[in-house]
């Protein structure tokens, strides 16, 4: 049994819609300047827009004439850029337009931006209704199986195996985890197909075959991939992998959490390359991005990813170091005046 995508802005109540009016801009297709519209809400699918007639030339876009963008503001003069495909379009009795679509493909860095204003927008604590959005993890038991998945990616589709059915055409977040010392890495995808591959019986639940379009630049995707393969199997958390040469685009990439590792030797390396590498590699990603370097810091030091316990004190020195050192060559992100490591927490 197979059920194929059709085109449908209905997330079926899966994902929150998040009521957000703020002024953004849209370039419309085959034009090179965009316009500005009035955002109405927002969710991880999606959003809704009110555009005057005048922007459209009076008349309603169409999905025939190619993918929309959309640009919303982000602090300290960013952007979230977000390709979308038309949903539906109306006009409106005062002669604007309401026009709603679906996102179809965001850089890395703008995803992590989108998930994060969504967050802001929508705290889910306590909060009762659907969530941003439903998650599948997929974990790799070696480099093998690791390999095979992370080369479907590049393809910009992946095909796994899963206990659960999703519906055709949700947009969801695909985590795949590896296990030991192999990555992980979060991602965007749509379902575009569901087959059941083994109906439920007595002793086993149904198992469906859940085939993904992954939602992110191919361009990307290929780089992404390209530097995860070439960690495989063993060397994913060797010092020498820093990502000093990471496209700045890997900012927003999710990779696994930093964890202790024990070298045979530290006579050559610092504490972080000898025993947290995975932390020196977390910053390596947003390097020369203040603003995503400081939100990162702040993961490393209160948030998330930080040490239990706290930081031992040359671990904690030599961040301390990295900070200052990114802030005399790229400047203080504007949320922030003053280090982060006012003192450590032992």
């Amino acid at each position: 049994m197979s059920k194929h995508a059709e085109s449908s802005f209905h997330e079926r109540r899966t994902q929150a819609r998040i009521s957000a009016e703020i002024p953004i801009k849209v370039r419309l297709p085959g034009r090179d300047q965009p316009v500005s519209a009035l955002n109405q809400d927002l969710s991880w699918g999606g959003a809704r827009f009110i555009v005057s007639g005048k922007s459209l030339d009076g008349q309603l876009p169409t999905r025939e004439a190619g993918p929309l963008t959309l640009l919303l503001p982000w602090t300290g003069g960013g952007q979230i850029t977000a390709e979308a495909e038309l949903a539906r379009a109306q006009r409106l009795a005062d002669g604007r337009y309401q026009v709603a679509v679906r996102f179809q493909s965001l850089s890395p860095r703008s995803q992590a931006r989108l998930e994060k204003l969504l967050n802001m927008l929508c705290p889910r604590d306590g909060v009762d209704g659907p969530a941003l959005v439903r998650e599948l993890n997929i974990t790799m038991a070696d480099a093998s199986d690791m390999r095979h998945t992370l080369k479907q990616v590049v393809s910009g589709e992946v095909t796994l195996s899963a206990f659960e059915s999703y519906a055709v055409d949700q947009s969801i977040r695909l985590v795949i985890r590896g296990d030991g010392d192999l990555p992980s890495l979060r991602l965007r995808a749509r379902v575009r197909e569901v087959t059941i591959a083994r109906a439920a019986d007595g002793n086993w639940p149904a198992l469906y075959s859940l085939r993904f379009a992954i939602e992110h630049p191919r361009p990307m995707l290929k780089k992404l991939v390209e530097l995860l393969l070439e960690q495989l199997p063993s060397d994913w958390k060797a010092p020498a992998s820093s990502y000093a040469e990471a496209p700045d685009w890997l900012r927003g990439a999710h990779l696994a959490s930093p964890s202790e590792v024990v070298p045979p030797s530290t006579d050559s390396c610092s504490t972080l390359e000898a025993r947290y590498p995975d932390a020196l590699n977390y910053l390596a990603l947003v390097w020369g991005d203040s603003e995503a370097f400081d939100l990162r810091f702040q993961e490393l030091i209160i948030g998330e990813y930080a040490e239990p316990g706290g930081w031992p004190e040359d671990a904690w020195e030599e961040l301390g170091l990295l900070q200052d050192v990114h802030d005399q060559a790229y400047g203080v992100p504007s949320v922030r005046d003053n280090p982060l490591r006012g003192g450590r927490v032992t």
